[in-house]
């Protein structure tokens, strides 16, 4: 017993076959596509991040440096009551300058750990 296809039904079987083939080809088409439209994106914002990524860099180093030299003013305003025969107003305003000192050391470290989390 043979069972053969009818050629009609078969013809009408190999076009939806190829027109599946078509639409498969037509949506790995697309596919790339969009793929490269979402590289092209992808490169921009890795330029992007690059661009935050060196401007954070720049604002950690200057946080850095500015901390740095509020505590080498503290360290002269620390030598300076030690070894200066001072009065005793130039003795307050120099403690007073010292406190302000601090306060901005704390301020810019503050700073600093909230930049580096």
């Amino acid at each position: 017993m043979n069972a053969q296809i009818p050629l009609a039904q078969r013809d009408l079987n190999l076009l939806q076959i190829e027109q599946e083939i078509m639409n498969k080809k037509y949506l790995l088409v697309n596919k790339k596509k969009d793929l490269d439209k979402k590289q092209k994106l992808n490169n921009y914002l890795d330029t992007v991040k690059d661009d935050y990524t060196k401007y954070y860099d720049f604002i950690v180093k200057e946080k850095q440096q500015q901390y740095n030299a509020l505590l080498l003013l503290k360290e002269y305003m620390n030598d300076l009551t030690k070894t200066e025969n001072l009065v005793d107003e130039q003795l307050r305003s120099v403690k007073h300058d010292q406190k302000d000192i601090i306060r901005e050391i704390d301020k810019v470290k503050n700073e600093l750990d909230e930049l580096m989390n």
